[in-house]
This record gives C-alpha cells, structure tokens and sequence, in this order.
C-alpha cells in the first residue's frame, strides 16, 4: 500500500515537473525583439466638426477611447498584449453607452467594426502560442477603425442640399432686407 502511494506521488510530481519545463519557454518568447520591439501606428487623425464635436464632448467613453488611441501610437506587441482586454471592455462601453444624438446605422456599425476588432486583438493576446505579427496587424487596424467612426460621427452633421437651399435663401433675404435699411437710412439722411 505504501508503495502504491509513493508511486502515485512520485508519477504526480514528475507530471508537475513537466508541466513547468513547458511553459518557461512561453515566457521568454515574450521577451523576444517581435514582441518587444516598439513601431509607430501610423494616425490618419480625422478631426470632429463643430457639431459633432459639440456632441461627443458629453460621451465620456469617446474621451477615453480617443486618450486609448493616441497612447497607441507609440507601443509594442506586449503592450498591445497587456493592453488588450483594457481596450475591449473600452470598445464594448463606447458602443453601450453611444448617446441617442449619434444613433444611426452607419455609427453603430462602425462602433460594431471597433468593438470586434478589439475583441480580436484580445483573443489573439491570450492564446497559448501567441503571433506577434497577428497582434500587431490588428492593433494597427484598431486606430484605422476609430478614424472611420469619425467620419461616420462627420457625415451625421452634414446638411442635405435641401437644407444648404433653405440656409442660402435666408442668408439672401437677411442680406436684401439689410441693403434695404441701408437705403432707407440714406434716403433719410438726404432728405
């Protein structure tokens, strides 16, 4: 009985033993130039207009996704990687809490677009044997994806020929009635 006992832990310890020299190696890969080489994202930055600038100043998880995406400009694979899951929950609340000024199809999908490729890039940061080129390509596209919301959030403020008539017409009315007391004041003046 004994010795079934001491087999059992003898065969337990060297199973342990094994299970260690396994992953020593995993942790040095993350030491290696692919993961700790820093690259620029190259930025495309794509400013608000007034008016949905004037919208999004009160959406507190834009503020932070934009802080999010200009410390992404300077890193490396295990800042992507350690960085990873921080960014997902951040994309997940940019798309849950999106006030109802800026609901419109196009916006939620690119907010869908931003929410999966950051769900991605947490995926690829923690699997078992990591590819550093994997992770970089897709924190590269993650910038790429805020800039496209831009112009979504842009093209929501965008007035239709329609309204750019009506704003016309009144300007030129304004500007008649205008020429219009000038000349009654210089009539009276003559006069």
């Amino acid at each position: 009985m004994k010795r079934l006992i001491f087999g059992i832990v003898l065969i337990f310890l060297a199973s342990c033993d094994q299970n260690s020299e396994k992953q020593k190696p995993e942790e040095n890969v993350r030491e290696s130039d692919a993961f700790t080489e820093e690259f620029t994202i190259p930025f495309q930055k794509v400013t608000l207009d007034a008016k949905a600038k004037e919208e999004t100043i009160k959406w507190v998880a834009y503020i932070a996704t934009i802080n999010e995406i200009e410390n992404l400009q300077n890193t490396s694979v295990n800042k992507l990687i350690d960085k990873s899951t921080a960014i997902a929950q951040l994309m997940e609340e940019l798309q849950l809490s999106i006030p109802k000024s800026l609901e419109s199809k196009p916006v939620l999908a690119r907010l869908r677009v931003l929410s999966t490729k950051a769900n991605v890039l947490a995926q690829k940061s923690h699997l078992q044997k990591l590819h550093p080129e994997e992770i970089k390509e897709v924190g590269l596209e993650i910038p790429t994806e805020f800039y496209n919301l831009n112009i979504q959030l842009n093209e929501l403020f965008i007035e239709s020929i329609e309204d750019f008539e009506a704003e016309l017409d009144r300007l030129v009315e304004e500007n008649r009635k205008r020429q219009e007391q000038k000349r009654d004041s210089l009539k009276a003046l003559q006069n």
